[in-house]
Parts: C-alpha cells; sequence; structure tokens
C-alpha cells in the first residue's frame, strides 16, 4: 500500500483516490479471520487513503467467530478505524431505511443488487418515491435494463427473489 501512495503522490498532479476494498472474513481453512481484518483496517486507516470498503453480502452481518458475535461486523470495523478513513458499507441495501442503518456505521453506503433492479433507486428515494422502486426484473425488462449475459447469471444465482 505504501508503494502505491508513493507513486501516486509521485506521479499525478491532479486529485487520485486511493482505496481498499476487502472481504472480511473466508469460510475456507486456512483462510482469512475477522481478527485479522480488524488487525488489518486498523493498519489501513493510518494510511494517507480516502477510504475502505468492506465487501460483504448483508451489512448486517456478523462474523463466524465467537468472539465477534455481539454486533455486526460493520460496526466493529467502523469501532476499530475510529474515524481515521471514511468506511463504505455495502450488502444487501433494498429500502432507504436499509440504506440509514448502514449509516450508522458508515460514511458512505455503496448500492449493487438494488440498482441491477432499479437504476432510478437513488432519485426515487431521494424524491420521496420509494413505494415505485421495482424490487424485481422479468425476463422481458432485461434488454431494456441492459442487463447482459453475465450480469443477469449473477441475478439468477444471488438474487432469484428478484427474477419474475
Amino acid at each position: 500500500m505504501n508503494e502505491i501512495i508513493e507513486v501516486v503522490e509521485k506521479e499525478t498532479s491532479e486529485p487520485f483516490i486511493i482505496g481498499y476494498r476487502f472481504s472480511p472474513e473466508e469460510y475456507e481453512n486456512p483462510g482469512i479471520r475477522f481478527e485479522d481484518t480488524l488487525y488489518l483496517v486498523d493498519k489501513l486507516a493510518d494510511k494517507d487513503l480516502d477510504y475502505l470498503h468492506i465487501s460483504i453480502g448483508n451489512y448486517k452481518q456478523v462474523s463466524r467467530s465467537e468472539n465477534y458475535q455481539d454486533k455486526s461486523m460493520i460496526e466493529y470495523i467502523n469501532d476499530k478505524i475510529n474515524g481515521r478513513v471514511p468506511l463504505i458499507s455495502v450488502g444487501d441495501i433494498r429500502t432507504s431505511a436499509d440504506a440509514e442503518e448502514a449509516l450508522q456505521n458508515s460514511e458512505m453506503v455503496a448500492l449493487g443488487r438494488v440498482l441491477l433492479a432499479d437504476p432510478h433507486w437513488v432519485s426515487k428515494v431521494l424524491s420521496g418515491r420509494e413505494d415505485i422502486v421495482r424490487e424485481s426484473v422479468s425476463v422481458e425488462e432485461r434488454d431494456a435494463l441492459r442487463l447482459n449475459t453475465g450480469v443477469w447469471g449473477f441475478m439468477e444465482a444471488m438474487m432469484p427473489d428478484r427474477i419474475k
């Protein structure tokens, strides 16, 4: 990470955003354990980074580790970095209430699956029209939404409840 920061400082005159996206734990053995991630983010938070971005399936998800099940992984990470670097949370955020809850432990929220079903989610939510957000996609709407084969395959595998 230090080398990346040094190259950016040396080679750029315009602002250049540097962030780090990470998965907090792995199921494989051996694999990354949540305790390892807390150590990593503590060290990364002292670097000259613009953000840390957790990669997780659900923003409420708790660790598999018995030592870290009192609150969500995002809460533990937010506590560990303690405002030293902005945190981006993600993970099955479907409603404005989900986004607001995720923002209790992060500075930003990334949206993925919800935008595949409705690319206008943000403008609808911000204009008070959340009631018309599209929650699922029909096969007939696939082309209009420009959902290519790879994305459609992802949706079938990861979001079967959102395909009509």
